[in-house]
């Protein structure tokens, strides 16, 4: 520390950017974090919590929250239900994939057409290596069960939250 007219000059040291840069990065991973919204956040809480059922309503208000703060999700209406309800999907999974999700349809399409190899094993070959997993969950077959939608939203949040190495691993390799 160096006094000069009556102004303390402090020169910064390699341990405090180390810590300027420590307190930075934990700022972005906790504001990022905090972007991704639980289902409790809209709901009031918790899907699976004794006597509490969600509206479809709620359901389509957390998802489109989850789009909005996770780059992992995607969520679409494709059309109504016989009533009037809108018939959605989300597409969960590594951003890069989603950039690509196109590209990933259109292998996943050549695979399950069995006339576009015409016995030429090489090109599935090459497809299946270049393609990813793309995995159907459906929630909300029966009216009738509640399980499975209200767990939609907790397997949808882990998906679009959780920095855990093996769920990065299933984001990477897996479109959901």
């Amino acid at each position: 520390m160096k006094k000069f007219r009556d102004v303390i000059v402090l020169r910064p040291t390699l341990h405090h950017a180390a810590n300027w840069i420590l307190l930075v990065v934990i700022s972005l991973a906790a504001a990022a974090a905090a972007q991704v919204p639980m289902p409790k956040d809209t709901l009031g809480f918790t899907p699976g919590d004794d006597r509490k059922l969600a509206s479809w309503a709620q359901v389509i208000e957390y998802f489109k929250k989850l789009d909005a703060g996770s780059d992992r999700v995607m969520f679409q209406e494709i059309g109504k239900s016989t009533m009037g309800a809108p018939f959605v999907y989300a597409t969960i999974s590594s951003p890069e994939n989603l950039k690509n999700l196109e590209k990933y349809k259109q292998i996943n399409a050549k695979l399950a057409d069995p006339r576009t190899f015409k016995s030429n094993d090489a090109a599935a070959k090459r497809l299946v290596a270049q393609g990813k997993t793309i995995v159907l969950i459906t929630c909300g077959v029966h009216s009738t069960e509640v399980g499975s939608y209200l767990s939609s939203m907790l397997i949808a949040y882990r998906l679009a939250s959780s920095n855990d190495a093996d769920i990065k691993k299933v984001l990477d390799n897996t479109i959901v």
